[in-house]
This record gives structure tokens, sequence and C-alpha cells, in this order.
């Protein structure tokens, strides 16, 4: 199937950096296959867009089989959620001005009563919103585990895979490497894996959970295991100043040192947080090519304070952008998430010159496909590239006047210019309507599953 995304503005990306193009771009089956520019530079402020009859309209009929107007649209790359759980859609604005190790008990309740059809279920509410917010995929660690491909009883795995949505799954583990509820974790972890193993839109890691509630013994197993997969790992890693103290305490060490001499950082890892990495932590983690995934939203919230976010960038660690769970965010929106970030590492560190929108553009798309093994696939517009596409309205008040629409994205957009959404090629969403999914169904399932839920606690 070829489709055409004609006359809009794109947002592209070469060796210089970012740069804006009218461009007209052909999509066959899962991937772009053309680019042409409409003309060579994006005209002045207040200009037509290139007429309809584009250099590629011969192309329109009968070799396209769709047509996307995209005039007085921006189409960018989908943004890339490097850390979130999505499940827990559910826990918004349940548990909120906790301080960091009440709020865990607090959500943990919750969690100890969600079965595979909640997790199924929750998961959707978060892809709906994230599609509505210009996400087209995300890094998850989740509670349970696909029992089937397809339907409630698929859990995070199968909303994605029903839903046309891209994902990396990873199963949160905890525990020891040997007692009976993490062996059938960890088997179940692998089950699943094996389950969508021919599924291109999913991949999967291994999900440790932290430092502080896995034993050596199994962060050990688990790495062995990712080793022996060829996959990579996520954790949380220095997220609080109580995990601190308690690493230092107990092991006389950071959590990041420590578990690098446990050999985490001997496969690819994606670190989310790091808020307390110290400068040895930051040499130690460049030295190890560890993808560091920020939350600066769920930071601030949990009073854990702001990551050293232009230290990481200077070492040349690979930064990208995450929004954490609803729990503690209590949005998946990307665009916010950005201008969180923009924003909050200047402020720490009283620099506006700290951690500019372009660097933040590029944590929510280029930085975040190479963090999942996806460079020059995905979070970028080029030949060759995965089709994750999403077109913004740029007729709004907030990006008018069009001065620098690159700064806007980070800084004046709310993601609700959202307007369509492509994921591997495929329309997930057009003209702000959802295709695969019906949303009065998830939104009364969401809500009977917190009521079964608040009723048994």
């Amino acid at each position: 199937m070829k489709t055409l995304i004609k006359n809009g503005l794109v947002l592209l990306r070469d060796s210089s950096g970012w740069k804006l193009e009218y461009t007209d771009i052909l999509i066959t089956d899962t991937r772009i296959t053309s680019l042409l520019l409409s003309q060579e530079n994006v005209p002045p402020a207040g200009a037509d867009p290139p007429s309809l009859n584009s250099p590629l309209s011969s192309l329109n009929s009968p070799f396209v089989s769709r047509i996307i107007d995209a005039r007085n649209k921006l189409v960018m790359p989908g943004l890339i959620n490097a850390h979130t759980h999505a499940y827990m859609t559910i826990h918004r604005n349940v548990a909120d001005d906790l301080p960091f190790f009440d709020w865990l008990d607090a959500v943990q309740k919750i969690e100890d009563h969600m079965t595979e059809e909640d997790v199924y279920c929750t998961t959707l509410l978060a892809i709906i919103e994230m599609l509505r917010t210009g996400t087209t995929c995300f890094v998850d660690m989740t509670i349970k585990s696909a029992q089937e491909k397809s339907g409630p009883r698929s859990a995070a795995a199968g909303a994605v895979y029903d839903s046309g949505f891209r994902a990396v799954i990873s199963r949160g583990l905890a525990g020891v490497s040997d007692s009976e509820e993490s062996l059938m974790k960890y088997g179940q972890a692998v089950r699943e894996m094996d389950l969508f193993r021919d599924e291109p839109r999913l991949q999967f890691m291994h999900g440790p959970h932290a430092p502080y509630s896995c034993m050596p013994d199994y962060l050990q197993k688990l790495t062995r295991s990712a080793r022996d997969r060829g996959i990579g790992q996520t954790i949380h890693l220095s997220e609080s100043k109580a995990e601190m103290e308690g690493m230092q305490k107990e092991h006389d060490s950071t959590p990041i040192a420590y578990v690098n001499d446990i050999g985490v950082f001997d496969v690819p890892v994606i670190a989310a947080h790091c808020v307390y990495a110290t400068d040895g932590d930051i040499r130690l983690m460049a030295e190890k090519k560890v993808n560091i995934a920020l939350c600066p939203k769920s930071n601030m919230k949990l009073g854990n304070g702001f990551a050293p976010a232009q230290k990481f960038l200077n070492a040349g660690l690979n930064v990208c952008l995450g929004t954490d769970g609803c729990g503690s965010n209590n949005s998946l929106n990307m665009f916010s998430e950005m201008n969180a970030a923009a924003l909050a590492y200047k402020g720490a560190a009283r620099s506006p010159r700290c951690v500019s929108a372009s660097e933040v553009l590029e944590m929510a798309t280029v930085n975040g496909a190479k963090a999942i093994g996806r460079e020059g696939e995905l979070g970028i517009i080029r030949e060759g590239a995965l089709a994750d596409l999403i077109l913004l309205d740029l007729n709004v008040p907030q990006f008018l006047p069009q001065n620098d629409i690159l700064s806007g994205l980070v800084y004046s957009s709310t993601g609700t210019e959202v307007d369509t959404v492509l994921v591997n090629g495929r329309v997930l969403m057009e003209n702000k309507h959802l295709t695969t999914i019906d949303e009065s169904l998830v939104f009364s399932a969401c809500e009977n599953i917190m009521t079964r839920i608040q009723n048994s606690l």
C-alpha cells in the first residue's frame, strides 16, 4: 500500500541539525520510500504553501492508495516515551503529594489487585492519551505478562498489538533469583517474548525494578538472560535521596556504581531518572554507553529533585525523555514533558542556555530511537525510516505568529495540536478520530476496574 502525505511543512534532520522543508512524503507499506521537496526553502511567514499539484502528483492514481493533505500542518517524527508504566493510568490522581516511599506503598496496594485484563484495558487508555498527544512508541515497565497474543488476557503487549501501536515491553521484576514468585514472573516474561517474537512493532527488554528491590543474584541472572537473548534492560537508578542513603549505608556505593559492579551495564541499558548521579557515576555511564531516560515532571512531583541533565549531555551520554507513569506525573503527554525538561533544568542550573529546545526535541525523538536500538529507523523522517509520523495543526494561537516553530514545539505546544498519527505506515488517528480503538469502551472498562479495586481496599 502506498500513502502520500502532501503539502506539509516537514521537520527533517541532517548532520547540521533540525530543518524545516515543504516536502511530500511517499510511504510504501511500513516505510518512507521517497521524500521530494516541494521547494528548496521554507517560505517566509505568511506565504502560501505549495500547490496541491505537487511534484508527486503523478503518483496520485492509480499507484497511491491514500493521500493525506497536510496543508497548514507540520509533519514530524512521532515522539518516543523512553520510560513509563502504561498500566498506571488507573493510578492517576490517587496517591498525590506523598513522599517517595509512601507513594510506592500507596500504588502497590492498587497494583496487588490488578489482573492481566486490567493491565490490557489501562494500557489501552494510556495508548489513547499517547496517540492524542503525539507519542508513537513507548518503553514500558509493566506488572503482568501476556497469557495470549490478543484480547484482554494479553496484558500490555496485547494492547499494543491490538491497537497498532509500537512499544518496548519489560516486565518489572524484583526479589531474589530463586524464589517461587521470582521464577514464576521471570518465566512469564520470557514466554511473552517468545509469544510475540515475530511481531515487528513489539520489542522486549528485561526490567529489573531497582537495586533496592532486586537482590544481586537476580540482577546477575537477568543480565545473563538479556545477553543470551540479545536484548537490553531498563532499570530505575538513583531516583531519590532515600535510595542514595540506603545504598551508601548497605553497600558503601552509589546505586549506579553498585549495579555496574554486578555487571548490569554489560548489556544495553536504559537507566530511568538518575537524579542523584555523581560525577563519578556520569563518567562510568559514559564509559558503558548507558542510555538515560529523564523524567523531570515525575521527579519534581515526588520531590526528588533535578537530574544533572546538562552534565549528561556534556559527557556525551545518550539522553532521552520519559513521562514515568500516571501515578507520578500524572500525564503521558510528551509535549508537556519536553516543556518541563527545557524549563526545569534551566531553572535548576540557573542558566537559560542549559538544555536547549533543540536538545530536548532530540531527547524525545532520535535519542529515544537510539536507546531502543532503532537509530535511523525511528525518531527521524528520512528515506528508509519507519513511517511513525504525526501531523500537527499549525493554525492555532500557540503557534502564531510562526516565528520559530522548533522552539514552539518545546515552549508553546500543548499536544492538543496533534491531528493525525501514523504508526508503521498505518493511520491510527485521522482528524483527531481514532481508527483502531473504541474510546468509550475503554473509558467505561477503566472506570469499572477502579471501582472494583477501590471496593476491595
